[in-house]
């Protein structure tokens, strides 16, 4: 019977350590799955720290109709300087720089040059009203290897879109779009009218944007712009610009949010090419309200500047 008795407790010690070792081992199961959304995190964090920052320098206190020099001070991550090693060309050129006022009426596309000092880049500007500007950098971080061409490249984005159906990049390509104020007077811009006007007529030509369905904050819309000449007949003329038959670009009020994008469809194989009357953009409007298009193409070795002003919902 003693041996009974002693042959039940020892199995139940058994039990117990068997018990508790199952708990220790649920113990560290529970740790590892506390720690995998850490290292999410950490890549997460790691990837929001590429975004680059920008700082302005003007060569003199900027004044209206006076040329003054900007100086773009670009930095990547910790703080790295971003020269032209660091970008990848994108429609000829590795910094497209966007200015514009705050009343969206004064805007300049120019293209930056590298500076002196590592992470500068240069743009010439000249102001025409006494008001704050925004000035916005739009890039790609990677190498400077020739990314393949998709059938159907290029099309508009707002800031942060989805690119994924976009055509394929550099392997180490990063959009960036940071942005920086330029004050050149205290003006107070006016507010924007909020009344869709989705027609422009510049140097006798008629633009003409219509939306695929409403402009909706988030969503993607197709536009088809149309062109016509000063008689009415279609005109598929415009000439090559900065790699593409058209640019368009836009922004919220006050500047506040930026998309840039340039037509579906074949860009131009050479400066003889050309295209119209009808070229197809897909919009993506990152905040809702009022916003400012502008359209810029080229006609006879002539730059025009096309605006347009979109609600979106």
């Amino acid at each position: 019977m003693q041996k009974t008795h002693q042959t039940t407790r020892i199995l139940a010690l058994m039990a117990i350590s068997s018990l508790v070792l199952g708990l220790a081992a649920c113990g560290q199961g529970g740790a590892a799955k506390t720690d995998a959304p850490k290292a999410e995190a950490s890549a997460a964090t790691s990837a929001e720290a590429k975004d680059a920052a920008l700082t302005l320098v003007t060569s003199q206190p900027p004044v209206v109709g006076q040329p003054v020099t900007v100086t773009l001070n670009l930095k990547g991550q910790e703080g790295k300087p971003l020269g032209p090693d660091a970008i990848a060309t994108k429609h000829e050129n590795k910094v497209h720089v966007m200015i514009v006022d705050a009343g969206l009426e004064d805007y300049t596309h120019v293209h930056a040059t590298p500076g002196a000092n590592p992470g500068e880049w240069n743009v010439a500007f000249t102001p025409k009203l006494a008001r704050s500007y925004k000035v916005w950098a739009d890039f790609e971080l990677g190498s400077d290897a020739p990314a393949p061409k998709a059938k159907d490249e290029g099309h508009a984005h707002g800031v942060g879109a989805d690119h994924s159906h976009d055509a394929p990049k550099a392997a180490d390509a990063h959009p960036q779009n940071p942005s920086a104020d330029l004050l050149v007077g205290s003006d107070v811009a006016p507010a924007l009218t909020a009344t869709q006007s989705l027609t422009s007529v510049v140097d006798g030509m008629t633009f003409t944007l219509s939306l695929g369905g409403a402009a909706t904050k988030g969503q993607h819309v197709m536009t088809t712009l149309t062109i016509a000449d000063a008689a009415g007949t279609p005109f598929a003329g415009l000439e090559p610009i900065m790699g593409a038959y058209a640019h368009l670009v836009g922004f919220s009020e006050g500047g506040a949010s930026m998309l840039h994008g340039h037509p579906e469809g074949a860009e131009p194989k050479d400066k003889a090419a050309r295209g119209g009357p009808i070229l197809g953009f897909e919009l993506h409007p990152k905040v809702s309200g009022t916003h400012r298009l502008f359209l810029q193409v080229q006609k006879g070795g002539k730059v025009l500047v096309v605006p347009f002003t979109l609600v979106v919902g």
